[in-house]
């Protein structure tokens, strides 16, 4: 059997860099059998909370600096209402009752597409089951939804150095296109 290579985040380097995959733990692959991929609810809160803590936890690494603070993700979370947002998705993995995956896909008009486009604004598994499909089963849960809905594109924004993203983008289908990301914080987020 020919050697598997992924990358995975070297810390001290500051950078993806490619490595030798982890044989496959057999009673995590049966385990994948029960593996549920389903819109989130609002009974969710605690479980989705539980697993940014355990991403928090496992690969601080990767996370900007305002992406740190469980208290204002705990806030966030709890302002989360799916009905105020009825075009945003959030789609969770769930194994025996832990959300180890999700994707949060944002359905969004497109003048110059013509309708509605597609969005996938995140999307991230646990270390521990990575290489088992999960994101490629949220990610053909988020395309089922963006095809329901009309959308003529599925688009997301990769850093150009992830490269576990990019090859796992260009896995599913993806065309990467070079782009830069540019966020602006808006001051007063309060405005209704």
């Amino acid at each position: 059997m020919p050697i598997e290579f992924w990358y995975m985040w070297d810390g001290m380097k500051d950078r993806f860099v490619r490595a030798k995959r982890l044989p496959r733990d057999p009673e995590l692959v049966k385990a994948m059998q029960r593996l549920k991929i389903r819109l989130a609810k609002v009974d969710d809160r605690e479980k989705l909370l539980e697993f940014r803590r355990v991403a928090l936890e496992t690969e601080p690494e990767i996370w900007l600096p305002d992406e740190l603070d469980l208290n204002e993700i705990r806030r966030n979370i709890d302002k989360w209402e799916p009905s105020k947002y009825s075009n945003d998705y959030i789609i969770v993995a769930e194994l025996d009752g832990k959300i180890i995956g999700y994707l949060h896909l944002s359905i969004c008009y497109r003048l110059f597409d013509g309708g509605p486009s597609a969005w996938v604004k995140d999307v991230f598994v646990l270390k521990k089951y990575r290489g088992y499909k999960v994101g490629t089963r949220l990610m053909e849960f988020a395309k089922e939804i963006a095809k329901k809905k009309g959308c003529r594109t599925l688009r997301l924004i990769v850093g150009l150095e992830n490269l576990a993203g990019l090859k796992f983008y260009k896995q599913c289908g993806f065309n990467i296109i070079k782009v830069g990301l540019a966020t602006l914080k808006l001051r007063n987020h309060n405005i209704r």
